[in-house]
């Protein structure tokens, strides 16, 4: 198994780690004030865009060709 498949795995499971993640953000804001969601799921779009572009970055850099 080469590099580049190695990071295809692990961005396969980063994906399932953040879908995993905003299902219990949602379980858990479902019942909140709507201030709360408005403030909460914007931060949370940052944050998984942010670990998409940091794990494309380091995969970027470590894989050549």
């Amino acid at each position: 198994m080469d590099l580049e498949e190695k990071y295809a795995i692990a961005l396969g499971i980063l994906s399932i780690v953040l879908w995993g993640g905003g299902w219990i953000l949602g379980k858990r804001l479902a019942g909140a004030p709507p201030r709360v969601i408005r403030t909460v799921l914007p931060i949370a779009a940052m944050l998984t865009m942010a670990s998409f572009a940091v794990f494309v970055a380091i995969a970027r850099y470590n894989v050549k060709g």
